[in-house]
């Protein structure tokens, strides 16, 4: 294992979380679609000021987590988290201490040094299509040291799970680690040197279209230069997406990489501090939307799916409802000024 202080710089982390095992809800208000309304499960605050007044009102249940510390050199805007519940105080409990463990990997990702400032900005998948799109849902970070060799990182996780001579071999390690296709690929270059014997990794570099198009990574044999919304978040205006496989391959993953990729930048300055959710039988799905209030009863939903917003909307539970049926999830993530989110005065 190598000493922390040579991967401090590498130590970023993507949006990008476990399944939530132990997460429960409370109603809140009446669903926007007929399904069991959701609730506060669990909100990251301080502890001088204590957990927002209008979420402690809407739980039967309160647990306090605290210190939720998160590792160095994460800078969280919380050191408490309340869990919330309106089955037991079990579940509170519970929540409590999943809401901390969650938010402080949110929260690391978006701290001052983590990463080399171009996060997200090229991604790479080692081994062949799975028939699917570009999901950055729970996807490994492979870094690169300056002293040489590569490192591999998995969400919840500060230190590296592996280190290599071989990014390839490690990259692959990753996925299995996750089992995501995809991982992040950080202070590798613009154009990478990838050996891939069987033909079938494919590679996504975000680019400037005035300073010209990167040369591809590795031996691709298919390849496709595409417009993607990215100047705002400082990425780029355009992607090079390339596959050894096929064109149908860099055809699809073209058409589904533009969207995660945004919604992961852009999500790095939003400070999310809270989980709205419902509670099934089922197994729970890590939050893959985000609420972000923008001003008074006026809040903006984003999904890693589209570029597009919704809303806005003046009542939050519902704009959750709604993205919580859009992504069939359970869950999404609060941000924004967390006092906005205080229902309005009858």
């Amino acid at each position: 294992m190598f000493p922390q202080s040579r991967l401090i710089r590498f130590t970023s982390r993507i949006s990008l979380l476990a399944l939530l095992s132990t997460l429960s809800a409370v109603t809140w208000s009446t669903p926007a679609q007929a399904r069991a309304p959701g609730g506060v499960i669990g909100v990251g605050y301080y502890d001088r000021r204590g957990p927002p007044p209008w979420a402690e009102a809407a739980c039967k249940y309160t647990a306090t987590y605290k210190p939720c510390t998160c590792t160095p050199p994460t800078v969280a805007n919380f050191d408490s988290a309340m869990g919330c519940s309106n089955e037991s105080q079990a579940w509170a409990d519970r929540d409590a201490e999943t809401s901390c463990t969650i938010l402080c990997d949110r929260a690391s990702k978006d701290s001052p040094g983590a990463g080399n400032g171009n996060n997200g900005g090229v991604l790479g998948r080692p081994g062949g299509s799975t028939g699917s799109g570009v999901s950055l849902d729970g996807a490994g970070t492979l870094a690169a040291l300056e002293s040489g060799g590569y490192v591999a990182f998995v969400p919840f996780s500060m230190e590296p799970i592996g280190y290599s001579t071989e990014k390839e071999r490690l990259a692959g390690s990753l996925v299995e680690a996750t089992a995501v296709p995809w991982v992040v690929l950080q202070g590798l270059g613009e154009s990478i040197q990838w050996e891939d014997p069987k033909g079938l990794a494919a590679f996504i570099q975000t680019y400037w279209s005035d300073r010209g198009t990167p040369s591809p990574i590795g031996h691709c044999k298919h390849s496709l230069q595409v417009s993607c919304p990215l100047e705002d978040v400082k990425l780029g205006d355009s992607l090079q997406v390339c596959s050894g496989e096929s064109d149908k391959d860099v055809q699809q993953i073209a058409e589904t990489s533009c969207a995660p990729l945004r919604y992961d930048a852009l999500s790095r300055s939003w400070r999310t501090w809270g989980v709205y959710g419902i509670h099934t039988e089922g197994p729970y799905r890590a939050p893959s939307a985000t609420i972000r209030a923008v001003g008074p009863q006026k809040f903006l939903g984003y999904m890693p799916s589209s570029v597009e917003t919704v809303g806005p909307y003046e009542d939050w539970a519902k704009l959750a409802e709604e993205l919580m049926e859009r992504t069939a999830g359970t869950t999404v993530w609060l941000a924004g000024p967390m006092e906005v989110y205080a229902p309005k005065a009858e």
